[in-house]
């Protein structure tokens, strides 16, 4: 959501690894491969982390020297890379920009037990990551590699457009143009409301998408198109029938392009269209997860004073309410209802969503979810 404008801007790299992007290890380094490094969220057969909030992790006891290898690919037009979260030891988080191509990050470890966790923070359009190589050498005395798990007690599935994202969420100056330094899907509402539920989250978001239309009025690469995709952008990597990650609750929260998409265009959405194809979309979840309930969303960015006389908010409103209560009436009853209030000042890039705002959208959500009583 919202039109991308990539704008040259000075190098930005935030360090947590000492001596960050150099190459190091020796000859007799052990290798950390396979099943001890752990994945989360959707990620490609082949390691490719697209989505926000897919990440990795692994751990280890012993004194060593450590070395991640990463390839970036796909970077925006300003030729900075993703960002993500490097959590050391669960509990020193720091936050790295890549650059395009191979990035290589190194860090001493004394004696103990130890982790690094990678989450990505930014979104498809911006790159994706692939771990290369994971290596530790100079070891002092034994190194014994562990066998990481991710492992929460319910899993929510945010499914939407740069809202979900975090488009621009980590700045309160409402400056033009998309910079992936300023996106964090870890500020997001979703983020927060898995924190609450001591839930996973997996993010099958990406900006400016729509349902019928994106923001820019084009058809292609619609959100349900790339909802069955373990790459956004790679139509090839169709994920298999059975292949989808289980959920608990799909909380979705599209419509907001394809309205706007009114002003880029200057044509008016198709709203039978519109209310048909969401119908279908909420069909294709159903299938996908038979027994979870599903919250559809409207706002925070639409409003009815904006444009003057289109009734964005209304408009929106009335569709979902219409694809909910149509695909009740083919007997699917765990579909609801949510609308967050209309943001206010100060906001994010591009008028998005402040980290504030998205705090304001959390509660809410919880709320919600709380008086449906999905986790009780």
């Amino acid at each position: 959501m919202g039109k991308k404008y990539f704008i040259l801007i000075e190098v930005l790299v935030l360090l947590i690894l000492s001596s960050c992007f150099r190459e190091g290890g020796d000859e007799n380094a052990v290798v950390i491969s396979g099943s001890e490094l752990e994945y989360y969220g959707r990620v490609s057969p082949q390691g490719w982390m697209a989505y926000p909030g897919t990440r990795m992790k692994f751990e280890w006891n012993g004194a060593c020297e450590l070395s991640i290898a990463l390839y970036d690919s796909l970077p925006n037009s300003d030729n900075r890379g993703d960002c993500v979260y490097m959590v050391i030891d669960q509990k020193d988080t720091s936050k790295i920009q890549f650059h395009a191509g191979r990035n290589v990050c190194e860090k001493s470890f004394d004696e103990g037990a130890h982790s690094v966790e990678m989450i990505k923070l930014t979104e498809s359009q911006v790159g994706m990551l692939r771990v290369d190589s994971v290596s530790i050498s100079h070891v002092v005395g034994q190194v014994a590699i562990g066998q990481p798990t991710y492992s929460y007690p319910r899993t929510i599935e945010f499914i939407g457009n740069s809202i979900t994202c975090g488009y621009g969420n980590e700045i309160t100056t409402n400056t033009a143009g998309f910079h992936a330094i300023n996106e964090n899907v870890m500020k997001t509402y979703g983020a927060r409301v898995a924190e609450h539920y001591k839930a996973g989250a997996y993010f099958t978001a990406y900006s400016g998408r729509g349902l019928v239309r994106n923001y820019d009025g084009s058809e292609g690469g619609l959100l349900p198109d790339f909802y069955d995709r373990w790459i956004a952008d790679d139509p090839t990597t169709r994920i298999a029938e059975g292949g989808y990650l289980p959920v608990d609750l799909l909380v979705v929260n599209i419509g907001t392009n394809d309205m706007n998409s009114e002003v880029t265009t200057g044509k008016p959405l198709d709203s039978l269209l519109f209310v048909n194809k969401y119908v279908d979309f909420l069909c294709h979840l159903r299938k996908i997860h038979p027994s979870a309930p599903m919250i559809c969303a409207v706002g925070p960015m639409l409003n009815d004073d904006y444009p003057t006389g289109a009734r964005f908010l209304s408009r929106c409103r009335n569709y979902v309410r219409q694809a909910i209560n149509l695909t009740r009436q083919k007997g699917d009853t765990l579909v609801y209802y949510h609308e967050y209030l209309p943001q206010t000042e100060p906001f994010g890039e591009d008028y998005h969503p402040s980290a504030g705002t998205h705090a304001q959208m959390a509660e809410s959500l919880i709320q919600c979810i709380d008086s449906l009583r999905i986790f009780q």
